[in-house]
């Protein structure tokens, strides 16, 4: 069984279209969104139609609770318990995500309220991969590149799988656990190591465990600058500055 898992395409469609393209050459037996479809890019709801469209499953992001949390007027679904993470506690953020909201329809916003925290694929021997976008019980907790080993292990055992796939940091990493694994499976729309290529991950179940092989993909990183320079969206130029630089906004 092989599982191609995306995540954080964050409006940005040739991005997404590249790596749609890759992952069919792949010819995996499941794709899975690992979220935050939308917000960021000139595209949200073209990347939101887009994956709707083809049937990929996806679990809900920080980002996308954030939409709906402004399109509604409600708290995020999920409590962001670091405030450093409330978005919406910057008015810089918070006008970017009402440009977003602006340019969904409503029954998209019902679309990102209705995705689950995570998404199981079973495997036989119950060993099965996890998708989430952060940990399985929120979307907005970093879990970095060097994050200890204990941190890993109770997650592991929180989502109750084999092996745990997530997004959210916009960087690519893999970590055994035993005979667990865990994988960051990097951004297709933001990249944060330096690489402007769309990236992605393909697990696989051998049979006795999973494995991860990480793929990169270039696409027209120019389209995106030009149509954010002419989007009108709040805070453009940083995001742009992120595309240029395939680095964290500030770094």
């Amino acid at each position: 069984m092989r599982v191609a898992v995306l995540s954080d395409t964050h409006g940005n469609l040739p991005a997404l279209e590249a790596v749609l393209e890759a992952i069919e050459q792949d010819s995996p037996d499941l794709v899975v969104m690992a979220g935050d479809a939308a917000f960021g890019g000139p595209w949200p709801a073209e990347c939101i139609d887009f994956l709707r469209q083809r049937g990929i499953p996806a679990v809900r992001g920080n980002t996308d609770e954030f939409l709906v949390a402004v399109a509604t007027g409600r708290p995020p679904a999920t409590p962001v318990e670091d405030p450093r993470l409330d978005h919406l506690a910057s008015s810089a953020l918070a006008a970017r995500y009402a440009w977003c909201v602006e340019r969904l329809r409503s029954e998209q916003i019902d679309y990102l309220a209705s995705l689950p925290l995570r998404f199981v694929v079973p495997a036989p021997t119950g060993a099965a991969l996890v998708i989430v976008h952060a940990t399985p019980s929120s979307p907005h907790p970093v879990v970095p590149p060097d994050a200890p080993s204990e941190r890993l292990r109770a997650l592991l055992d929180e989502s109750g799988g084999a092996a745990l796939a997530y997004g959210h940091i916009h960087q690519q990493a893999r970590w055994q656990i035993g005979s667990r694994l865990v994988v960051a499976v990097g951004s297709v729309g933001l990249p944060f190591d330096g690489d402007q290529r769309a990236a992605y991950a393909l697990l696989e179940w051998n049979g006795t465990s999973w494995s991860v092989r990480f793929q990169r993909v270039p696409y027209p990183v120019e389209r995106t600058i030009q149509a954010l320079e002419h989007s009108g969206m709040p805070g453009a130029e940083a995001q742009i500055r992120v595309l240029q630089t395939a680095r964290p906004p500030g770094a």
